[in-house]
């Protein structure tokens, strides 16, 4: 059974063994290339769900893709020693997760990119119409932006708006209309509301 809202992040981390079970190839759209050193994986419902997501963009006429999701202990470990030699360790720390302690280990997240005019851009930001809608939406399909703006102090992480992850419908749900925007938040105000029952 998958655990849709596991916590992993700078304080909780997976092992090195850790290796969903469930993960299934993406297959690239006619006319979308994407790295091929490089292959796409996702939880097999979290990839129904986002196909889901990607039609309804689709009918607003945002093109948006999974990029970089699924990524091995191994894999992290060989990102995070490319930043360190490239950019040092300090700058390393700040923008990308230590192997064990990224989602894309889960299988549950993954970054979005979009298409204009026939060209991939993965370059985003918060201003794109694509990554608005999807903040705006997204949690209809169970996903949430994981590293939002202004909640750096308790992710750990800097504003990413093309980083999602799948907590599931009734979750997401549910933070959006409390107003809950990080998944560390909303475990621990579920764990108070549990501990006062």
């Amino acid at each position: 059974m998958v655990d849709y809202q596991v916590l992993v992040n700078k304080n909780n981390s997976l092992g090195k063994d850790y290796v969903p079970d469930n993960l299934v190839e993406i297959h690239e759209p006619a006319g979308v290339k994407m790295d091929s050193n490089y292959v796409n994986k996702l939880d097999k419902f979290v990839y129904q769900e986002f196909k889901d997501m990607q039609s309804d963009a689709l009918l607003c006429n945002y093109e948006i893709f999974v990029d970089s999701s699924y990524r091995s202990f191994d894999y992290q470990q060989k990102l995070f020693n490319d930043i360190v030699s490239k950019k040092g360790l300090k700058y390393a720390l700040r923008y990308c997760a230590l192997p064990g302690s990224s989602e894309h280990q889960t299988g549950l997240a993954f970054d979005v990119i979009v298409r204009r005019d026939g060209i991939l851009i993965s370059d985003v930001s918060e201003m794109d119409s694509e990554l608005i809608w999807l903040m705006d939406n997204s949690y209809k399909y169970g996903f949430i932006l994981r590293y939002p703006k202004g909640k750096e102090k308790i992710t750990g992480y800097n504003f990413e708006p093309w980083h999602f992850r799948y907590v599931g419908r009734d979750i997401a749900l549910e933070m959006h209309d409390s107003g809950i925007t990080t998944l560390e938040e909303y475990i621990i105000n579920k764990d108070i509301k549990r501990f006062r029952l």
